[in-house]
């Protein structure tokens, strides 16, 4: 893997480097609901720094500490237990996720960042009370480290043009690269259409949200230099925890703590660590939402 970082700076950021953390009841019930209310209430308003980013697998609304005195308390709370922090690449956010995050790093795309800290709150957990079972989320953090730009992990590489997306099963698949979907489906009659093996409903909302997609592009590079020997990934923890991946992706790596959601904790790890959500649907969650943000120690 080629350093992204310069030699002083991962110096730097090595020497801030910990363990993971979890602490109980970091919010309470009425802190939650305060900042769910606020924010969801802001969502697809054009009010000071907000915005959001809704797709079928995940819904992302941002925002700024400065936006209230909630958020600067918040914040300053959060302070108490990592230190001083900044924000600089990519805006604190709550996500709620419908689809399992796979894996990947959040080490931003600014080399000379002092990266620090992945905070995350679960704020909102919604289980399918229909099923016989139903278990809490978790967040699978590996051993292993990553001192690249931000990426998403797998070996299914492609330009940064891939999102899930649901088939005509409302089912999600990962579409690889959405420009080559646009196209063919543009040529195409309404109906059932199969592409790269997976079945979609071709009218003009599917028209459009994918005419959407294509406008953008993914933060994360996909890339599998995380892939560094020939050790397989234990087949129970691949089966227990990572089955929305393909069992390729896991090559390499080698679980550390699998943290399991409560609502209200404060939840921490280094920036340079892979993770992912573990399978979480099978557990019968319909969507988790969290708080997340990723700190840094300047301004850079």
């Amino acid at each position: 893997m080629n350093k992204f970082f310069s030699e002083v700076t991962l110096d730097k950021i090595k020497k801030k480097e910990s363990d993971v953390t979890k602490k109980k009841n970091f919010l309470s019930t009425d802190e939650i609901k305060i900042l769910l209310n606020y924010l969801r209430n802001l969502k697809n308003k054009s009010v000071g720094k907000s915005m959001s980013v809704d797709r079928e697998e995940s819904t992302k609304i941002f925002f700024d500490f400065d936006q209230s005195d909630f958020l600067r308390k918040l914040k300053i709370k959060i302070e108490g237990e990592i230190g001083e922090f900044f924000v600089n690449d990519f805006q604190p956010h709550i996500i709620t996720t419908r689809f399992p995050l796979r894996l990947h790093v959040d080490t931003g795309k600014n080399p000379n960042d002092l990266i620090y800290k992945n905070v995350v709150v679960p704020l909102e957990i919604v289980y399918d009370l229909k099923k016989d079972f139903y278990k809490p989320p978790n967040t699978v953090i590996f051993k292993n480290k990553w001192y690249d730009k931000s990426a998403l992990l797998t070996k299914q590489t492609s330009g940064n043009y891939d999102f899930i997306i649901k088939d005509i099963n409302n089912k999600f698949v990962d579409v690889i690269n959405i420009h080559d979907l646009k196209e063919k489906i543009n040529n195409a009659t309404d109906g059932p259409f199969s592409y790269d093996g997976k079945d979609f409903l071709i009218n003009n909302k599917f028209k459009e949200y994918i005419d959407s997609l294509s406008k953008s592009k993914r933060y994360n590079t996909r890339t599998d230099k995380h892939i560094v020997n020939n050790k397989d990934f234990k087949k129970s923890d691949y089966e227990k925890y990572m089955s929305h991946q393909p069992y390729e992706d896991c090559k390499s790596l080698e679980i550390d703590k699998v943290v399991d959601w409560e609502v209200g904790s404060l939840m921490t790890w280094d920036r340079s660590r892979i993770h992912c959500s573990d399978n979480f649907l099978i557990n019968n969650v319909i969507s988790k939402t969290c708080l997340a943000m990723f700190t840094s120690r300047n301004k850079t």
